[in-house]
């Protein structure tokens, strides 16, 4: 079965522990925002529900998205500084369910 990895509408910022700032715990809302992508999981790659697959910047503020199941990265609607949006489907999983 393909599961999409879809742009959520909110996300919070990546947690910067170096350089703690109010910001970071403020969800930003995405709606209508336009974010640049950057894959951190390669295609074909095993991945495990709630890992980090791939970041966004928006406002100069990274952002991470996660695997919704655990399987394999099948396939990428984007690629590495395309923009995207909120509620835009951005990959798939494939898992064995």
């Amino acid at each position: 079965m393909r599961v999409p990895i879809i742009v959520p509408e909110a996300a919070f910022p990546k947690k910067d522990p170096e350089h703690p700032c109010e910001c970071q715990f403020r969800q930003m809302d995405l709606r209508y925002k336009t974010c640049l992508m950057l894959w951190v999981v390669p295609l074909g790659a095993a991945v495990e529900k709630d890992q980090v697959v791939c970041e966004g910047e928006v406002e100069k503020k990274a952002l991470e998205f996660t695997a919704p199941c655990s399987g394999i990265l099948v396939e990428r609607c984007l690629e590495d500084d395309e923009e995207f949006a909120a509620g835009e489907t951005i990959g798939y999983i494939e898992t064995e369910a």
